[in-house]
């Protein structure tokens, strides 16, 4: 059965990954010579990671349905971020950008999905 509950806790969880990781690199490029062009890159993977392990936790909490919960996730955080993007800086949205994005987050998100469902069976 579809529990959105446990899709909203891993939304969740990818957000606070986002959020703290975020953090991170952000001391990162102000405390070192980094440059900054790095951010965009940064926030690519950021992005992955959160919605890798988002992805993860939906599956291995489900126990089953591991992609289905991944994509979802996926699709969630990805309507989470055009959500904030249109409310902070509708400029920054572009076809190609809107594409790259989802797809990362799709995939990001089966991803971590496959691996949750590997992780649920070894419990």
């Amino acid at each position: 059965m579809f529990s959105l509950s446990t899709e909203l806790k891993g939304l969740a969880l990818s957000t606070l990954v986002a959020l703290v990781l975020g953090f991170l690199a952000t001391v990162l490029v102000y405390f070192t010579p980094l440059q900054e062009t790095l951010l965009d890159s940064l926030a690519r993977l950021i992005m992955i990671l959160a919605v890798f392990t988002g992805g993860s936790y939906v599956a291995r909490t489900r126990g089953r349905q591991g992609l289905i919960g991944g994509v979802t996730l996926g699709i969630l955080f990805f309507i989470l971020m055009l959500i904030l993007s249109l409310i902070f800086n509708p400029a920054l949205i572009s076809f190609k950008t809107f594409i790259q994005q989802f797809l990362i987050c799709i995939i990001a998100g089966a991803l971590g999905g496959v691996l949750g469902i590997g992780l649920a069976y070894q419990d």
